[in-house]
C-alpha cells in the first residue's frame, strides 16, 4: 500500500483500516470481540456502510486510522443522535453541517508520533472543504488534555460508553478562530480567518456549549479557582477528607499545584461507569465527593468515601481495570490526575513522590483494615 495519510478509496484501504482496528481494540485492548470478525481479523460494522474512514499507511502498513460520520452522507440515526448529544445543534445546522469522529487509533508503536495529527489534518481539510460547522467526539479522561490543545470543549455531561467507562463528549466549533488561536490549537495554523468565512452559526453554537460541561480542566482554568473548588468539596474547606486518607495529606500548597498539574474535575451522575473492568486505560482518580461502588461479576464488593484514591492499580502495575467504579450519588465529582504529568512528577520529584507514595500506602492501609480492598489487590 502507498504511504501515507488520507480517506480511505479502495476496498485495500478500507480492509486496512479494519485490521488495524481489530489489532488495537480486540487484540490489544480486548473490547468488541463479540463484534468483530476473528477470522478475517476485521472489525467493522452497519454503520462503516456510510461512513468514512482515514488512515495512516507507514512501510505499506497501516498505523493509524478514525471512522468520520457526516451528515451529507446520511442522515444520523436515532441511537448517534443521542450518544452524540445532536439534538441542540439541529435547532442552528443542518445535518450536513455536523461531523463526528470515532473509533481513532493508533498502532502501539507510533503513539507519540504526529500520526494523530496528521489524520485529523485530513479530517478538517474535509471540513473546510464539506463547509461543517462542528464536530462532535467522545472523550476518555485520559486524552482530554490532547482535545482541549485541539481546540475541543466539553458540552454536556459525561456518560458511561459499553465497554469503555466514562467519556465525555466534546465539540469542536469550527468557526471560532479566536478560541482556536487562543488554545494554540494546530487547526489555527492551518486555517486562515477567511477559510472560516462560511460559518455564520458559532455564535449560536457556543451558546449552546458555554456553561453545560460537567467538567472543570486546569488545562485552560485559573489554579486559584480549581484549587478552590477542590478545597471546597472537602470538609471545613481544607483538603483534608475527615478519617480516610487522602493522597493530599501532609502536601504543601506548592506541592498540591504540581501534583494535579492538568488535571480535570468532572461530575458524574449515579450509576455512571468512572472505571469499567478490563479498560486498558491507567489514569488515576481521587473520589472528591458523592460515594462510588466498586463491582466485579456483578457484585459490589467496596463502597468508596471521598478521599479515597481510583486506579491506582492499573497505573503502578500497567494492568487493565481490575474492577468497574460505579457512581453511587448524584453528588460524584472525581479528580482526574494527567498520567504523564503525574509519572513523570514520581520520577523525577523525589522529595514530593516520596509523600504521594506514603499517602497512597497509608490508603491501602485504611482499606485492608476497613476489610474491604477496594481495587482487588489481587489480580486474576
Amino acid at each position: 500500500m502507498k504511504d501515507g495519510v488520507r480517506f480511505a478509496v479502495t476496498e485495500e484501504d478500507y480492509q486496512a483500516s479494519f485490521r488495524l482496528r481489530y489489532q488495537v481494540y480486540v487484540k490489544n485492548m480486548g473490547r468488541l470481540k463479540d463484534k468483530a470478525d476473528h477470522e478475517k481479523q476485521e472489525l467493522r460494522d452497519e454503520a462503516d456502510k456510510t461512513t468514512r474512514a482515514v488512515i495512516a499507511i507507514e512501510n505499506g502498513q497501516p498505523v493509524g486510522t478514525l471512522r468520520l460520520f457526516w451528515g451529507g452522507d446520511a442522515p444520523f440515526s436515532e441511537s448517534l443522535i443521542e450518544a452524540y448529544s445532536i439534538t441542540p445543534f439541529l435547532e442552528v445546522l443542518n445535518q450536513d453541517q455536523i461531523c463526528i469522529v470515532e473509533r481513532l487509533m493508533v498502532s502501539e508503536d507510533h503513539r507519540g508520533s504526529n500520526v494523530t495529527l496528521r489524520m485529523y489534518k485530513e479530517v478538517m481539510n474535509f471540513v473546510l472543504q464539506h463547509r461543517v460547522e462542528i464536530v462532535l467526539l467522545d472523550c476518555e479522561p485520559h486524552h482530554l488534555n490532547s482535545y482541549l490543545k485541539l481546540g475541543f470543549r466539553p458540552f454536556t455531561a459525561p456518560y458511561s460508553y459499553p465497554g469503555i467507562g466514562l467519556v465525555i463528549p466534546m465539540a469542536l466549533i469550527v468557526g471560532d478562530y479566536e478560541h482556536l488561536t487562543q488554545t494554540g490549537s494546530p487547526f489555527a495554523m492551518l486555517t486562515k480567518p477567511e477559510d472560516l468565512a462560511y460559518c455564520r452559526a458559532e455564535d449560536a453554537l457556543s451558546k449552546i456549549i458555554d456553561g453545560k460541561a460537567n467538567v472543570h480542566s486546569l488545562t485552560v482554568s485559573n489554579t486559584a479557582q480549581f484549587l478552590d473548588e477542590i478545597r471546597s468539596l472537602s470538609p471545613g474547606k481544607e483538603w483534608s477528607f475527615n478519617t480516610t486518607p487522602s493522597l493530599f495529606d501532609s502536601l504543601e500548597e506548592d506541592e498540591i499545584k504540581r501534583l494535579i498539574q492538568k488535571s480535570h474535575i468532572i461530575a458524574c451522575k449515579k450509576g455512571n461507569h468512572i472505571i469499567e473492568k478490563d479498560n486498558p486505560a491507567r489514569t488515576m482518580f481521587i473520589l472528591l465527593s458523592g460515594h462510588a461502588a466498586v463491582e466485579k461479576n456483578g457484585q459490589m464488593i467496596a463502597m468508596l468515601s471521598p478521599g479515597e484514591v481510583i486506579g491506582e492499580i492499573a497505573f503502578f502495575l500497567d494492568v487493565p481495570r481490575t474492577a468497574s467504579i460505579i457512581a453511587a450519588t448524584d453528588d460524584v465529582k472525581v479528580l482526574s490526575l494527567d498520567e504523564k504529568g503525574l509519572s513523570r512528577l514520581l520520577k523525577h520529584e523525589g522529595q514530593l513522590a516520596n509523600k504521594v507514595l506514603i499517602n497512597l500506602c497509608r490508603g491501602l492501609c485504611y482499606r485492608i483494615l476497613a476489610g474491604c480492598e477496594s481495587t482487588d489487590l489481587t489480580i486474576s
